[in-house]
């Protein structure tokens, strides 16, 4: 009884010192951005949001963030275009092609980011295509769609087979069963597919970094140029806003599916 107690105690302890430890680093940047400051200073003296204003008024700033956005929406095409057919033929494969297929396409997770930009810029320069969104779009691509894979399949193993062989049997076709049956009863992995593409698309800096030039700069890249270049909180508030536009996204996926759901605790 006391050992159970004990080891109950250690891990709420050990919980909660994870929790702080990932928490508090990103509560002081967010505090940090408020700072009244000319320079980097926590904590903050002072309150002011003129760093947000620099930002959204900056010419350069905004440049960025229209890049980031246009290869986020063309990673989200993508990789919806590669992984839900993936996924698809993977939940109707069976033995061991169809679990060496599913490795292949979540691959690309357990590839370190900087080699595969590494390898798509040696390929790239390779076939002299030059930096622009859709060449960029295509390799964060590449680790984007194993996450629509994982999610639209945990859709698929909640949906009852039989409902679509009663559509078949009815008389639907393929496509028409897809289309009317299949398609509805996933469309939470489809949700949480393309809100997680983009968030990997506007996030990533590895890949972006190799493929990117002063005419094509996502807001990874220019955040990134920019911390290493001055000390204003400008960065700060950046970083902030990039957290918000996750965690908004995050939540979003939560009130739609379910955060239990999209890391497998629950079934859909």
């Amino acid at each position: 009884m006391i050992g159970s107690r004990l080891g109950d105690w250690l891990l709420r302890v050990y919980v909660a010192a994870m929790v702080v430890l990932m928490v508090l680093p990103i509560a002081v940047v967010l505090l940090t951005s408020l700072t009244a400051d000319a320079y980097l200073s926590f904590p903050p003296h002072g309150i002011s949001l003129r760093w947000y204003l620099d930002v959204v008024t900056d010419d350069a700033w905004m440049s960025a963030v229209t890049v980031s956005v246009q290869v986020g929406a063309i990673v989200v095409g993508l990789a919806m275009l590669i992984g839900v057919p993936a996924a698809i033929g993977l939940h109707n494969a069976r033995g061991g092609p169809a679990t060496a297929l599913q490795t292949f396409f979540l691959s690309p997770l357990m590839i370190p980011s900087l080699v595969i930009g590494l390898s798509l810029l040696r390929f790239y320069e390779t076939l002299d295509v030059a930096a622009s969104a859709f060449s960029m779009a295509l390799g964060q691509s590449l680790v984007a769609a194993p996450y629509v894979v994982r999610f639209v399949l945990a859709s698929l193993a909640g949906v009852d087979p039989g409902l679509e062989r009663a559509a078949r049997i009815l008389g639907s076709g393929r496509w028409r069963t897809f289309r009317k049956v299949t398609l509805p009863l996933i469309r939470h992995g489809l949700i949480a597919g393309a809100l997680f593409s983009f968030i990997v698309s506007v996030d990533d800096v590895n890949i972006a970094l190799f493929l990117s030039d002063v005419h094509v700069t996502p807001l990874s890249v220019q955040l990134l140029g920019y911390v290493q270049q001055s000390a204003d909180p400008r960065g700060a508030a950046v970083a902030s806003l990039l957290v918000m536009v996750a965690f908004v996204l995050i939540f979003v996926c939560d009130r739609i599916a379910g955060i239990d759901w999209l890391f497998g605790i629950r079934k859909a």
